[in-house]
């Protein structure tokens, strides 16, 4: 039997608008109301989930918000959070020294501040697309808080002093397709996962969406098998892998199909609220 159902956001509950299919919303809520519990789990923060976990309500039941692909868990229920493992000030140089040997924009999130590692050519097109665009080139990190910032680092070796959540690498589809594997080899000691075609994200080894669900299991009194988990990008398959019902959307990527129980429908197509709606409440 199901107890918790656990979304990933960008590409899964998220539509391409940044909105919930009105049918999977009202999916999720019929199953809110059989007493399953809902657990958001993204690598976004919390003021970044704030616009789908209000409208779901799930401040008022006993949910739950996996932050941080896992490292933060926010229990809404006792307005408690528990906080995994960071990354240090010598990871952080350590990271510095390979975004400038890939060429490659580093984002090192510590809280509300998010910090730009590129070099001054790579930044100087940034700011020439910014300008053609209209576009802020902070890649939507700013947007959620008034607390939020986004800062540009010197190109040199830099020690953050606050903790470091992960590190988000930033290039082209083709540059990630041509190195992915080097960056692994160069990150070795860290959980490195490809989130989507132009986005990478470095996290400590162990960390996981897969790890905080399982801590909320235990808080709660069931175990892993009776969590129902949907995604759609590498930072979602262990949780895909250990849940007992683990669901890839139509979208995802192909080792996430591979891996899952079921293959869903897409995001833009009630891919979600479809499962829900056959094997939650039998429709």
């Amino acid at each position: 039997m199901i107890k918790c159902l656990a979304f990933d956001l960008d590409g899964t509950l998220l539509k391409s608008d940044k909105q919930i299919d009105p049918r999977t919303m009202d999916s999720i809520k019929q199953a809110m109301a059989k007493g399953i519990q809902v657990v958001i789990a993204s690598g976004r923060d919390r003021n970044g989930c704030r616009f789908v976990y209000e409208p779901l309500g799930l401040e008022k039941g006993n949910n739950y918000l996996a932050l941080v692909n896992g490292q933060i868990i926010y229990d809404f229920k006792n307005k408690e959070y528990d906080l995994d493992d960071v990354l240090m000030p010598e990871d952080g140089i350590k990271i510095q020294q390979i975004c400038k040997e890939f060429d490659v924009e580093g984002i090192f999130c510590c809280g509300y501040d998010f910090y730009s590692y590129i070099s001054k050519t790579n930044r100087l097109k940034k700011k020439i697309k910014e300008v053609v665009s209209g576009k802020p080139m902070d890649y939507g990190l700013k947007a959620g808080s008034k607390y939020r910032n986004f800062i540009d680092l010197p190109y040199e070796e830099v020690r953050l002093t606050q903790d470091i959540n992960k590190v988000i690498m930033v290039h082209s589809e083709k540059f990630f397709k041509q190195n992915l594997d080097a960056l692994k080899e160069a990150l070795s000691d860290y959980d490195v996962l490809l989130i989507g075609p132009t986005w990478l994200e470095i996290m400590p080894k162990g960390v996981s969406k897969a790890s905080a669900l399982e801590k909320i299991a235990a808080k709660n009194g069931y175990t892993m098998n009776e969590i129902m988990a949907f995604g759609d990008a590498q930072n979602d398959i262990q949780m895909i892998q250990k849940a007992g019902i683990g669901v890839a959307m139509g979208n995802a990527m192909d080792e996430v199909k591979e891996i899952a129980n079921i293959v869903t429908d897409t995001n833009m197509n009630n891919g979600i609220g479809k499962v829900i709606d056959k094997m939650i409440l039998g429709k």
